[in-house]
């Protein structure tokens, strides 16, 4: 805004000096006739001087007023008496006229009376409409790159969330939209991203909903006793129907917006512990912590979400034991979440945290059931300013995901 306001301002400031001057120039001002006065006055002042006669009866003949008047009766300035000594005329001015003083004698002067002029109705509608058509044409040159940018971003918001490419607004640097078009650019992006989240969740609803909606249909329809083995297996599906839910919604809340976190230091080791203590009863797999005792500035109760969306991801796939570690590096502190599960392929390495994403082959699914798991993870990591990643876990032979704070 500040430099559009200086661009106009500037711009305004320029075409009034322009116009000012080229009307000045086609109908001249009362300047240009005071010193026609002063013409007539230096062409009359030798008549002054030698035949005052015949000077009368040329201002009589011009219907021009005039009066003699004593040299002594008017206060004149120290210049002004240079003037009248050197035989020059003095101009003076009141509200209604011009009177143009002339030595005729040593202390006698002719004194020319030279009413103002009113200038007439037509010249003063000419002028004005001349001065604002004027101003037309140029904030007409200036509004028009202005008018040229703003319709080429209607067009392009028109278009927004209607393609399925990003619509992409590119203006010249010097235009002064241009940060309005990077934010525009930026919406794009997000609405872009949100639709394609959309299809994806609308995707992974169908899929994963289809195969546990399936199995208890086909359940219900057998009409099981409780507590047998297809009773179980409804409860089952129903858990996973419930997991699913609750991911979705998670993740939801998580990509909505940035929350307030409230920052404190947090202890790794004693919170991957807790973590892990409150795990273990529900898996019989060997979960465990190793490490030092080291903090991070950041919100406990996301951290923990993180590390508790990484061991659940760590427990589905591993064959026997799980083990976390937390270490130090020379620029970060890290959380590494250790499996002897089948690993995950290099080539699906970096889309693992992507949302909705899915391999094929179930065994290597680590984004776990639609898929949100790792990316509320990847989201949490952002708020920290941290990152995460996945590599191949050197002591257990599978995947290992490393959540990393910068120190």
């Amino acid at each position: 805004m500040t430099r559009l306001f200086v661009s106009f301002y500037l711009f305004m400031a320029v075409s009034l000096v322009l116009i000012s001057s080229t009307l000045e120039l086609i109908w001249p001002g009362e300047d240009y006739r005071e010193s026609a006065d002063m013409v007539l006055a230096k062409a009359l002042l030798p008549l002054a001087l030698e035949d005052q006669n015949q000077l009368l009866a040329k201002l009589r003949q011009a219907d021009i007023d005039y009066e003699l008047k004593d040299s002594a009766a008017i206060n004149w300035s120290a210049a002004e008496k240079a003037d009248l000594a050197a035989g020059l005329p003095v101009t003076l001015y009141t509200d209604t006229a011009r009177f143009i003083y002339m030595p005729a004698s040593e202390n006698r002067l002719i004194v020319l009376s030279l009413p103002f002029t009113e200038v007439s109705r037509p010249y003063l509608l000419i002028y004005l409409s001349a001065f604002l058509l004027l101003l037309g044409v140029m904030l007409a040159i200036w509004l028009w790159p202005l008018w040229r940018d703003l319709a080429y971003l209607t067009r392009k918001v028109n278009h927004l969330g209607q393609e399925s490419e990003n619509v992409a607004i590119a203006l010249k640097k010097r235009s002064v939209i241009q940060p309005i078009a990077n934010k525009l650019n930026m919406l794009s992006e997000r609405v872009h991203g949100l639709l394609r989240d959309q299809r994806e969740l609308t995707g992974a609803v169908a899929h994963e909903f289809r195969t546990p909606i399936a199995r208890l249909k086909f359940a219900l329809e057998m009409k099981p006793e409780p507590d047998s083995q297809a009773w179980r297996g409804i409860q089952a599906d129903l858990d996973e129907l419930e997991r699913l839910v609750q991911e979705m919604l998670d993740y939801t809340q998580y990509d909505a917006m940035t929350p307030e976190l409230n920052i404190a230091d947090i202890p790794l080791n004693t919170l991957c512990s807790e973590v892990v203590a409150r795990l273990a009863p529900t898996t019989n797999k060997t979960l465990l912590v190793s490490g030092d005792e080291l903090t991070v500035r950041g919100d406990g109760h996301f951290i923990e979400r993180a590390v508790i969306n990484l061991l659940n991801n760590a427990i589905r796939h591993a064959k026997s034991q799980v083990i976390v570690e937390v270490y130090q590096t020379d620029n970060a502190v890290n959380i590494a979440v250790n499996d002897d599960g089948s690993g995950v392929e290099p080539a699906l390495a970096s889309r693992i945290f992507d949302p909705f994403f899915r391999p094929d082959n179930s065994r290597v699914r680590y984004a776990g059931g639609a898929g949100l798991g790792l990316a509320i993870v990847q989201r949490i990591q952002l708020w920290h300013q941290g990152s995460a990643s996945v590599t191949s876990s050197r002591s257990l032979r599978g995947a290992c995901f490393i959540l990393s704070y910068p120190l």
